[in-house]
Order: structure tokens, then C-alpha cells, then sequence
């Protein structure tokens, strides 16, 4: 089971899950590659600069000058080799989801953060995109919200305009007294799951009441119980 899976409340439903783009994995490992590409020439040079001395610079036991410097490289392009696969780990776990509750953060890869911003406390969102983010599909959203933290910040989260959509519409629909009505044509909607002919049942009844007490239009439950009577 997916540790978001555990997250979720009882018939809570997931509409979207977004991560950060896939650039800003690319551009934190190149960087780190050029870091290793560097570590690497300094200490080819160097081993051949104090190789030349004779007699060679003895340093400890019978390791010399030029050996040392090229073992330092060395190891530290293992650890930066290491911080690159971290990079890609935090990355990977890394997750931004609308529910039709609340907006769910979660990030760390044995630790983890979990950051829940209910749909009904969203006050604002603020969507930021560089030049650069709108070629590539990436920009930081941020929602404010009443709660004390305030500010929830999802940093180059890719397809920001959809997943902005998808949690204003989802905000609606709770509001309106059907957040479990599934928006739809977005690329990060997870699938909708299937359900019992039980759920369906009871889901039907609730809609009916929601159409008695004139929430819902006709139009929207008939949609509604025939989206329904498809998944059995």
C-alpha cells in the first residue's frame, strides 16, 4: 500500500496528484555531475603536478602529496554521486494531492512531512511562473489558508494551471455539498477507483437527497447516477 493511501479518510477519493518537475531533478543532477567533472580535473592536475616532484612529498606513511589530493577528489565525487541519488529519491517521494477533502503534502524519504490543507480553509492561491517555467510546464503554487501555518507552498510542481483548476473545482464541489463528484480531463487525475454495487446504492440515495433539497439540479444527478451506474 502506498504510504498517500494510509493518508486518506474513510471514502476520501483522490482527484489529482502532481510532483515536481522532472527539470528540476535534471538540473540538480547536472550541476552535481559538473561538481564531479571538476573534483575529477583537480585532482588529475594536481596528481600530476606533485607526481613530477622528486623526491615526491611524503605526507603520511607512504602516501604522497599527489596520492592524497586525488583520494580527497575522489571521495568527495562518491559523496556528491551519493547527494545526487538523494536528489532523485526526495524527488520520487516527493507528492502534492487533491483529494475531494483537502490538499495533501508529503515529502521526506524515511522521515516524513505530511502538510493537510482542508479545502473549506483555502482562502487564495497564488500561482508563479518564470518564463523559463511556462516553456517547461512548471511553476510554485501557494495556498493560503486560515489555518495557523497560513502559507502552503508547492515549489515547481509541474502543470501548475491544472493543478490549481483541479483544486479550485474540487474547493467548489465541497462547497457545494458533492465534493465526491470527480472532475475530469486533467493529466494528473489519478483513476477513479471502482466501487461496490452497495456504494453505489447509498451514493445514489445521497445525491437524491442533495437533488430533494434542491443542491443538485436534475441535469447534474442524472449525469451523476448514470457516471455511477457505469462503473458496476
Amino acid at each position: 500500500m502506498a504510504y498517500i493511501d494510509q493518508l486518506l479518510g474513510r471514502d476520501e477519493q483522490i482527484l489529482y496528484v502532481a510532483r515536481q518537475h522532472l527539470f528540476v531533478l535534471i538540473v540538480s543532477i547536472l550541476a552535481e555531475l559538473g561538481q564531479i567533472a571538476l573534483l575529477v580535473a583537480a585532482g588529475v592536475i594536481s596528481n600530476n603536478a606533485f607526481g613530477k616532484a622528486t623526491p615526491p612529498v611524503i605526507v603520511i606513511g607512504s602516501l604522497t602529496a599527489s596520492n592524497l589530493i586525488l583520494l580527497t577528489c575522489v571521495i568527495i565525487s562518491v559523496i556528491v554521486m551519493i547527494s545526487g541519488f538523494i536528489d532523485y529519491l526526495r524527488w520520487n517521494t516527493e507528492q502534492y494531492v487533491v483529494t475531494d477533502r483537502r490538499v495533501i503534502q508529503v515529502r521526506g524519504i524515511l522521515n516524513k512531512q505530511v502538510i493537510d490543507s482542508s479545502l473549506e480553509k483555502i482562502n487564495d492561491v497564488e500561482l508563479r511562473q518564470t518564463l523559463i517555467g511556462r516553456i517547461m510546464n512548471f511553476g510554485t503554487v501557494e495556498i493560503l489558508t486560515a489555518s495557523e501555518e497560513g502559507i502552503n507552498t508547492m515549489d515547481r510542481i509541474e502543470g501548475p494551471l491544472d493543478f490549481k483548476k483541479a483544486m479550485l473545482e474540487a474547493k467548489h464541489n465541497h462547497e457545494r455539498g458533492f465534493g465526491y463528484l470527480d472532475p475530469q480531463g486533467y493529466p494528473g487525475q489519478a483513476p477513479r477507483p471502482s466501487m461496490s454495487s452497495g456504494d453505489i446504492q447509498r451514493t445514489l440515495e445521497e445525491l437524491a437527497a442533495l437533488r430533494e433539497r434542491g443542491i443538485l439540479s436534475t441535469d447534474e444527478f442524472e449525469a451523476k447516477k448514470r457516471e455511477l451506474l457505469s462503473r458496476i
